[in-house]
């Protein structure tokens, strides 16, 4: 039997179900909801599945940056870079770029605009993203992004403070990098998204997408996905020490 109860531990319901149903997927217990007209449980279900989904999320995430930043500490900043680009550029990126290659550029927005859903992105943390269509490229704006954004403000949802400052005292980039976009200041934990954008340059001539980065993390972050590659403006290839490639 389904019990959702106010957390006096975690200041949020928690699932108390009977052991028989406690392994159950949230999501399933929503379906049964339905199912049976119990609407309103499934209503409230629905929101609890937010925090439930949100809270290894979010663990990970702080887990990576502080790794990334114990490891240019210890073994210099370029360290942290080639340890994201050895990861990347194998399985995970590689297979992204081929498949996302292999789509319409309406399909590479709809699926990263799934990703960023999935990321906990918005003010509450819940997915919220806007769509944003220009002339010449379509933007998935985060406001704040579901990692980064989310750490370098702080987390109101959990009332954490930013993992700039104590008892995180996560790093950014001491110098500027073509894998930190040219500038200083940027956290270890988002190199990656330049990287993001360094490999599918390398691999086939452009980004699929390229990241509008803030140095003021209380602004949104971007994904710029442009309808036509020769469109990418030179800024987007000069700052990750790339010449704008001559398009057929």
């Amino acid at each position: 039997m389904l019990r959702l109860v106010e957390s006096r531990i975690l200041r949020r319901p928690i699932r108390e179900d009977d052991w028989g149903d406690l392994g159950l997927s949230t999501q399933e217990m929503i379906v049964k909801a339905i199912d049976e007209g119990r609407y309103e449980e499934a209503k409230a279900l629905a929101r609890y599945s937010i925090p439930e989904a949100k809270a290894l999320h979010d663990l990970f995430c702080d887990w990576i940056w502080d790794m990334l930043t114990k490891t240019a500490e210890s073994e210099g900043e370029e360290a942290a870079y080639q340890l994201c680009r050895a990861t990347q550029e194998t399985w995970m990126m590689r297979r992204t770029w081929k498949g996302l290659m292999k789509m319409s550029f309406e399909d590479r927005v709809r699926i990263n605009a799934e990703v960023m859903r999935s990321h906990r992105c918005g003010p509450k943390q819940d997915g919220e993203i806007e769509i944003i269509e220009n002339e010449d490229r379509i933007s998935i704006k985060m406001d704040p992004c579901g990692s980064g954004g989310r750490m370098r403000r702080g987390d109101p949802v959990d009332g954490t403070s930013s993992r700039l400052g104590p008892p995180y005292n996560f790093g950014v980039t001491q110098q500027a990098y073509p894998w930190s976009w040219g500038q200083k200041g940027v956290p270890y934990y988002c190199i990656h998204c330049a990287i993001n954008e360094i490999l599918p340059i390398e691999w086939g001539g452009y980004p699929l997408w390229v990241t509008g980065y803030s140095d003021d993390a209380s602004k949104p972050c971007y994904w710029h996905f442009y309808k036509n590659p020769e469109r990418i403006p030179d800024e987007y290839f000069d700052r990750l020490g790339f010449k704008r490639p001559k398009f057929d």
